[in-house]
């Protein structure tokens, strides 16, 4: 039986979002997860005396400041070099030969795939051919795989693909391709990189095709475990596939239901109960979670008073920190809404107009323009005074989230309905 891995989107030295750091040990932890995440890869591999690791594109993040980061990669793929374990990478939009200006020499059990053309990789001693072409620009919008060739005969295939297939709603479109396509080339085993989610299920089994998903999530837009897929074949047949987590920070965004509570103490013990289970699930990790809470409740104006919030966090990231040192608060969002008591027919009336041109500006791109106008002036001179509001995302993208809180804070005022 012979062992691979496929993994890719490893990102090393790419920073992780959103977490606010108060303890310079901590700091560090966060600074290096990517690379933690590499090298529980490569303790897997020797572990499980895998013949080779495929790497699908964006081992890196972008250029490096310096060579420390190739100089430490190179490092870490000379441990399996020393257990003989061969390393096939393509570059994916990330490390595009336009983006990676320095050059590093890689060890000899390294081989990277050309990005002008599809290569194949054959070996022999394994039966195993292994395909594939990297980025040569950022931005490819062909579809590579339709020039990949055709399956070798009587061996085991694999196609390596960094590509977007038709389309994902949270990553951009690079060589898009179909699983009619792939299907096609008659490979076995399909080793995509660039989505960083990983389904629990493979696109196809038949070629067996899926996203391994990136070893560390970067930002609460990446929450759940994250690995690589260690396969095993039989000669030209795929046995079996398993996920092997290999983070160190795990995110998870917890809803907290405070529509039963009467009491700001029962709202601040729930999201603390809520902490210690999401924690305890998370196997060890450390755990950066964003609190989110919601319902129609009589804590409301309590959650909604900015002096009381303050204290509020205060009082969270306490409990935090009373649960395990390793729990991190990214962001706290309160979306809670007030009950509603007797006739509040005027109220719905209103609260139905002003609702509709809500409706209208989101509808509206030359008014969103508009308030994007209105809204920049302001974020400058916040952002002058080094001052963050802890968001993520550009303007356009922020500016629905800030709209909703908008309709929030007037449904507050108005006692109108929650959405």
């Amino acid at each position: 039986m012979i062992k691979f891995i496929h993994t890719a989107d490893l990102h090393i030295d790419s920073p992780l979002r959103g977490l606010a750091m108060r303890d310079e040990a901590m700091m560090k932890r966060v600074q290096r997860a990517t690379r933690t995440a590499l090298e529980r890869i490569i303790d897997l591999a020797i572990e499980q005396q895998v013949a080779f690791i495929v790497v699908a594109g964006d081992l890196f993040d972008g250029d490096w400041k310096d060579m420390h980061s190739g100089q430490w990669a190179a490092g870490q793929f000379r441990r399996l070099a020393d257990a003989n374990i061969g390393v096939y990478y393509i570059r994916g939009n990330h490390d595009a030969v336009s983006q990676i200006q320095r050059k590093i020499r890689w060890p000899d059990n390294v081989v990277e795939l050309p990005h002008d053309e599809p290569a194949t990789i054959t070996l022999d001693d394994l039966g195993v051919a292994i395909h594939g072409q990297g980025f040569a620009d950022r931005e490819v919008t062909i579809d590579l795989a339709a020039r990949y060739p055709q399956r070798v005969p009587g061996m085991f295939n694999l196609g390596m693909l960094h590509t977007s297939l038709t389309g994902s709603e949270h990553h951009d479109t690079y060589a898009p391709t179909t699983i009619e396509t792939l299907r096609a080339r008659g490979y076995d085993y399909w080793a995509l990189g660039h989505i960083h989610l990983r389904n629990n299920d493979p696109l196809s089994t038949e070629p067996y095709v899926a996203y391994s998903g990136n070893p560390q999530g970067r930002h609460i837009r990446e929450p759940g475990a994250k690995g690589c897929l260690l396969g095993e074949i039989d000669g030209e047949t795929l046995k079996n596939v398993t996920f092997h987590a290999t983070d160190s920070i795990r995110w998870q965004e917890l809803i907290v239901d405070v529509s039963a509570e009467k009491h700001l103490d029962g709202v601040l013990a729930k999201a603390s109960a809520a902490l210690e289970k999401g924690h305890r699930g998370h196997e060890g990790l450390s755990s950066a979670f964003r609190l989110t809470f919601q319902g129609a409740t009589k804590v409301h104006d309590e959650l909604s008073d900015l002096i009381k919030r303050g204290e509020i966090l205060q009082e969270l990231h306490g409990s935090a920190e009373s649960i395990d040192d390793e729990i991190w608060l990214e962001k706290i969002r309160f979306e809670s809404s007030p009950l509603l008591a007797g006739n509040v027919q005027d109220a719905h009336d209103l609260w139905g107009a002003i609702a509709m041109q809500f409706d209208q500006v989101q509808d509206n791109a030359e008014a969103l323009r508009q308030l994007e106008e209105l809204v920049k002036p302001v974020l400058d001179k916040v952002s002058a005074q080094h001052v963050s509001i802890s968001e993520e995302g550009t303007l356009d993208e922020r500016m629905p989230q800030w709209i909703e809180a908008a309709q929030q804070l007037l449904r507050s005022r108005l006692g109108a309905p929650s959405a």
